[in-house]
């Protein structure tokens, strides 16, 4: 995927970001190559926290998990380091917490204090008794993008293979062209390299040249054109493909509305385990009246969730709040909310937001409301 630098000496930086985002789900390689690598990091406590004429030692953090890396974050090149201070009980569960140093992004301030809050840590002591004490911790978020940086060789063979006419390398290259990763960005390079493979059927190609004609990247903006590869694409079996083609029936501008269309292209994307697929058909067999269809509905969105789906978490949690399909578990609820709102849902921002202010499913904290609220009217990040 291209780095930062790449996108800002575009003409239409926001244009070549969100093709980057869509074709990372057609290519399996780009996140795959993109570790997530936070590092937890115990900071000195600020002077005057401790007695100074005690003999204190340093709470440590026990009983941890690894704060998941919100997906809007990891997309969009969200970096950055949080300083979190915890006030740690004698049993060692947090007290109080506070954010106090932010990394420079919200989704990833949130992430590491709702990661952390939920751990146990061993209690600073005096005279060997446990004590109340303040601990600070940074959590750096950091992405590692040399697995597809400096990759010279690896960009020869590819195109060695690419002029000898195999149509994955022919792919490969043109993804390379249009992030400008090893090589002068040419958006132009790109389309022609992915032409050559979709000649040869291949479905990934095909989506990708209807990506180009969609956001008016190397070709001038036509929808219909755009649509005119989709279907390629999805006709040759790709889920990706055959979920944007759901998409489009379902009346995003510049396209018809044919509910019954869309719900026959999420249901072949479903049945191939891909996850937005699966959210989507889901959430229109649970519109049905059939008990049957519910059920199926449900465990469909169940698996998306799962999969860490942004529209399973969505829809899994309304289920928990109105009791659709399943007991009413406000709770559960808002956990799957905040979740997907980490993960760059704006209507579960909304909601997670309504349910701070209100207590439900929540403590009610008028702070942490206003910070999704905040959110909510943001539009998505954009790479720095």
């Amino acid at each position: 995927m291209a780095t930062t630098a790449h996108f800002l000496s575009l003409h239409h930086p926001r244009r070549f970001a969100a093709l980057a985002v869509m074709l990372a789900t057609v290519c399996s390689q780009s996140l795959a190559q993109r570790s997530e690598t936070p590092l937890t990091i115990p900071v000195a406590p600020a002077a005057g926290t401790y007695s100074t004429n005690a003999a204190l030692r340093t709470a440590e953090h026990r009983e941890c998990g690894k704060p998941e890396y919100p997906k809007a974050a990891l997309r969009y090149d969200q970096q950055g380091t949080v300083t979190l201070a915890f006030l740690i009980g004698v049993d060692g569960v947090v007290k109080d917490s506070k954010i106090v140093k932010s990394s420079g992004f919200q989704l990833l301030d949130i992430a590491a204090h709702n990661g952390l809050v939920p751990c146990k840590f061993k209690p600073a002591q005096v005279d060997g008794k446990a004590i109340e004490s303040w601990m600070q911790m940074q959590y750096v978020w950091t992405i590692d993008n040399s697995a597809v940086e400096g990759t010279a060789a690896t960009l020869a063979d590819t195109r060695a293979a690419a002029e000898r006419g195999e149509p994955q390398a022919q792919y490969a290259l043109g993804i390379s062209y249009m992030d400008g990763a090893g090589v002068a960005q040419d958006p132009a390079q790109a389309l022609a390299w992915w032409r050559k493979a979709a000649a040869q059927d291949h479905a990934a190609a095909h989506m990708a040249v209807g990506l180009a004609f969609h956001l008016g990247i190397g070709e001038k903006q036509d929808r219909a054109q755009a649509a005119s590869w989709y279907r390629k694409a999805a006709d040759l079996g790709l889920p990706q493909a055959q979920h944007r083609m759901g998409m489009l029936a379902m009346a995003q501008p510049g396209y018809a509305r044919d509910v019954d269309a869309a719900r026959e292209w999420f249901r072949k994307g479903a049945a191939q385990g891909y996850a937005p697929s699966q959210a989507f058909y889901g959430g229109l067999l649970m519109k049905g009246v059939s008990p049957e269809w519910i059920e199926h509905g449900l465990a469909l969105v169940r698996k998306a969730a799962a999969q860490n789906d942004v529209q399973g978490q969505f829809l899994l949690g309304r289920c928990y709040e109105n009791g659709n399909g399943v007991a009413r578990d406000v709770a559960q609820a808002a956990a799957l909310y905040e979740q997907a709102a980490l993960n760059g849902s704006k209507p579960a921002q909304e909601s997670i937001a309504a349910m701070y202010e209100q207590g439900r499913g929540v403590a009610a904290d008028p702070v942490k409301a206003a910070k999704w609220r905040k959110i909510a009217e943001k539009p998505l990040p954009q790479p720095r």
